[in-house]
């Protein structure tokens, strides 16, 4: 019978988080630089496609010329960062085009006719009191 082995315990591994505090290195900043440079060339040329080109084509389809852009520089060219810049660039205009969504987007609200039906009322005045004032329910 084989002799029986003693097992000694290891010591459990300690893993480091990765955290917010992580070492900024020069890599990492290039890295960074570059992802910002290709996104904000992805918008320049989604610019390009949706100013001059899709509206030689036809002025309807000038709002999506950008994204069908990104899709296809996404699809075909495998440059996800160029892709990015451009779907942000024309998203807010594919947005504005769609009916209902244009208004929202511009910061354009109808005013609400709750609030405007008794503006000449003195419900702010000083002697405004619940007294004599019917209230539903009390």
């Amino acid at each position: 019978m084989p002799a029986r082995r003693r097992t000694t315990r290891r010591t459990p591994v300690r893993r480091r988080r990765r955290s917010m505090g992580q070492k900024i290195t020069a890599s990492k900043v290039n890295a960074a630089t570059m992802n910002a440079v290709k996104a904000g060339l992805g918008g320049v040329i989604a610019s390009a496609l949706t100013n001059t080109g899709a509206k030689a084509i036809s002025p309807g389809f000038a709002p999506y010329a950008g994204m069908v852009g990104s899709i296809a520089t996404s699809l075909f060219f495998k440059q996800p960062e160029i892709a990015a810049g451009m779907a942000g660039y024309s998203a807010p205009k594919v947005l504005s085009s769609l009916p209902g969504v244009g208004g929202f987007l511009s910061g354009y609200s109808a005013p609400s006719q709750m609030y405007l039906q008794d503006a000449q009322s003195d419900v702010y005045a000083s002697n405004y009191t619940l007294n004599g004032y019917e209230v539903p329910g009390l």
